[in-house]
């Protein structure tokens, strides 16, 4: 286990609460991976406004229709921002003057940020795939 990092995002630490991300109840569920913008919010959380509970995020049983849902629209959103991402980065890389390019990359970061209000992460399968060959 690498210093600093959880293993299989936390699933076997003791005295981790295990939040549910959809209700927000402490449960057992299927482990949440913990991707660059669970690090980001943790990162603010524990430098900035001091206030991490270090808890293992997961998806409970009841939840997982509904977790479902909320998915699978994230992932259609991203698409639509990443599509008129691509369509402002062409667009500014065919005008090529620096007042484009200026305008641009805010609006590229602009996206990226409204991309992340319907944020929903992904499930951490090798953890999961881990507890089901240990059960083995």
């Amino acid at each position: 286990m690498v210093r600093g990092k959880t293993r299989a995002a936390g699933m076997h630490q003791k005295g981790r609460q295990r939040v549910c991300i959809v209700c927000g109840n402490e449960r057992v569920g299927l482990p949440v991976r913990n991707d660059h913008v669970i690090h980001a919010i943790r990162w603010i959380k524990t430098n900035i406004t001091k206030n991490e509970k270090n808890n293992v995020l997961v998806v409970c049983k009841e939840c997982y229709p509904k977790y479902k849902k909320e998915r699978s629209r994230f992932v259609s959103r991203m698409a639509i921002y990443v599509g008129l991402g691509i369509v402002f980065l062409v667009v500014g890389l065919v005008i090529a003057s620096v007042g484009t390019l200026l305008f641009t990359l805010p609006v590229l970061a602009l996206l990226y940020l409204l991309s992340l209000l319907n944020y929903m992460p992904d499930l951490d399968v090798q953890a999961i795939r881990g507890d089901k060959e240990a059960k083995r």
